[in-house]
């Protein structure tokens, strides 16, 4: 690969990782916004989704490379509260309902702005293709 593929390609990932980043803080922010009103905001949010990423990655790895993946799991989770739960103040119950009002919401976002690109004629690669007997026939 050239000098161009690397800058082109290196470009693709920083819009995506943008893209991912803003669509996910936005949903992150939506669900703290319904659970704990005017002290969710978008700032905290944005700052909650690249904190914890960084984070939830060593978590995860070393959990799992101490004791087990499901271990892993578990304690990232509980660290993704915990998070939730000192950014956005809030109880460990707020904290659960934000996540799992976001994982919603991200879905919603993520169907909509899939449809929406598919309206205009924008392709999604590695999209599966809908087998035909469940297109209806006309």
């Amino acid at each position: 690969m050239g000098l161009s593929g690397l800058i082109l390609s290196s470009l693709a990932a920083l819009i995506s990782f943008l893209a991912v980043w803003m669509i996910t803080s936005l949903a992150v922010f939506a669900a703290g916004r319904m659970i704990v009103g005017r002290y969710a905001t978008f700032p905290k949010a944005s700052a909650l989704i690249l904190v914890g990423a960084i984070l939830l990655g060593i978590t995860y790895v070393a959990a799992s490379f101490l004791f087990t993946p499901f271990f892993g799991w578990i304690a990232a989770f509980l660290l993704w509260l915990g998070l939730i739960k000192y950014f956005f103040g809030t109880g460990w119950i707020g904290a659960f309902m934000i996540s799992i009002l976001a994982c919603i919401i991200l879905m919603l976002l993520a169907v909509g702005l899939t449809l929406a690109l598919a309206v205009i004629g924008v392709h999604v690669p590695y999209m599966p293709e809908t087998p035909e007997e469940l297109l209806p026939t006309v």
